[in-house]
């Protein structure tokens, strides 16, 4: 009787102090890790939700832009950082699930190094077109480049990433050729395709609808599935015969270095699902096209594998091994 009294007690001070370690986390200040340049489409999203969390947590939450390789570099000081919950990161899609494709030497392994947590948003690409091109709508886009092949040109912000990808699989899905111009940086590519340099481009719907609404550009459809509530006008590509399959979206979410506590991932997990969900956190990020997440780990993981899946098709199919 005494030996389970003595378990029983020594459950009891075991649940305490763990949920007491859970209850203390964070007790000193976090870096929230962002694999791009300040200003870029994940850096806003990121100090957005880093403000919140440092008000919820009575912590600094410390954005820390390391940019390059597409995503890598910022990826692997995340891999290499001590798996004690102060090193977060926000991700774009390229180093999570695009780069193990396309780059045959990487300095870590996303699905071993890298643990999901959440994700915080998606974001539909616009397709956008200048405005001198003989087309205005999918359709035409998909009749003129059957007769004219390789000789509409689209930008994107370098060989590999999401938009590139984009272009690929409207390529393949469409059945027509086209030529592509790679950037560094979604910036370039769109001041291109302003001047008419290029033909189209696959943007951010936060850094492509300004110009469609402005007329500079002319947005000929929408990434997702549905059509956007910032752009119901824009149908979206899967509406255009031989295009239903059509779905392919930006997305930024939470991972952690491989070995985090669980409980300190579920603490991440819930307290970015409140901000996601605090209205006027929910009105910025929908007034630019992002549709605010913050879905259980579980559901996240199962949400990777699926896009990995996705991406390693098209780029192994275009053959964009670098």
């Amino acid at each position: 009787m005494k030996l389970k009294v003595l378990i029983a007690t020594s459950m009891l001070l075991l649940y305490g102090a763990a949920a007491g370690a859970q209850a203390a986390w964070p007790d000193k200040p976090v870096t929230l890790v962002v694999p791009y340049p300040a200003g870029g489409g994940v850096d806003p999203v990121a100090r957005l939700v880093g403000k919140h969390l440092s008000e919820m947590w009575k912590q600094p939450v410390v954005v820390s832009n390391k940019a390059g390789g597409s995503g890598s570099i910022g990826a692997t000081y995340v891999a290499r950082a001590k798996p004690d919950g102060t090193t977060i990161m926000m991700s774009a899609t390229a180093e999570v699930v695009i780069n193990q494709f396309i780059m045959p030497k990487m300095q870590y392994n996303p699905e071993t190094d890298l643990k999901p947590v959440t994700l915080a948003v998606r974001l539909p690409f616009i397709l956008l077109a200048n405005p001198g091109q003989p087309f205005s709508t999918t359709e035409e886009l998909i009749a003129y480049a059957r007769e004219h092949p390789d000789v509409v040109t689209y930008a994107s912000s370098g060989a590999g990433t999401p938009q590139h990808l984009a272009a690929v699989l409207l390529e393949q899905l469409g059945g027509i050729k086209m030529m592509h111009i790679p950037y560094k940086g979604i910036a370039p590519s769109i001041s291109d395709l302003l001047a008419g340099q290029v033909a189209l481009a696959f943007a951010g719907l936060p850094t492509g609808l300004p110009h469609a609404q402005a007329g500079t550009l002319k947005a000929l459809a929408v990434s997702s599935q549905k059509s956007s509530p910032a752009a119901p006008k824009t149908p979206p590509l899967a509406q255009t015969a031989g295009l239903e399959r059509f779905d392919l979206t930006q997305w930024f979410g939470i991972f952690v270095p491989a070995g985090t506590a669980n409980d300190i991932v579920q603490k991440v997990q819930q307290d970015i699902a409140i901000v996601m969900n605090m209205p006027e956190v929910r009105a910025t990020l929908e007034a630019q096209g992002a549709e605010p997440s913050g879905m259980p780990t579980a559901e996240f993981e199962e949400f990777v594998r699926t896009e990995r899946e996705k991406f390693g098709r098209i780029a192994k199919a275009a053959n964009l091994q670098q």
